[in-house]
């Protein structure tokens, strides 16, 4: 699912809270709300990793076709994502 997709969701459906008075929101940038909104689901959803962080878990999953280890120093080199960043990202796949 895209980014832009979500966000315009989020969007649509603070309008329509906004319209039955469930809410009531101050701030006059909708996408503001939206943005933190949707950091916040991407924290917890395996259907939102970055792009980085989903490059980084198929470069983890394709590392062994390298034939060698992977030390810390050519770990984010290789991988694209620090182990705590790789570790991160594969904790919204275990949701």
């Amino acid at each position: 699912m895209s980014e832009a997709l979500v966000k315009e969701v989020l969007i649509q459906a603070l309008a329509e809270l906004e319209e039955s008075e469930d809410i009531i929101i101050l701030n006059p940038a909708k996408n503001a709300i939206a943005n933190i909104l949707f950091k916040k689901v991407q924290e917890v959803s395996p259907n939102l990793l970055t792009n980085e962080e989903l490059s980084g878990i198929i470069s983890a999953l394709n590392a062994h076709n390298l034939g060698f280890g992977l030390d810390d120093n050519d770990f984010q080199t290789i991988i694209g994502l620090t182990k705590e960043e790789l570790a991160k990202a594969t904790k919204k796949l275990k949701l």
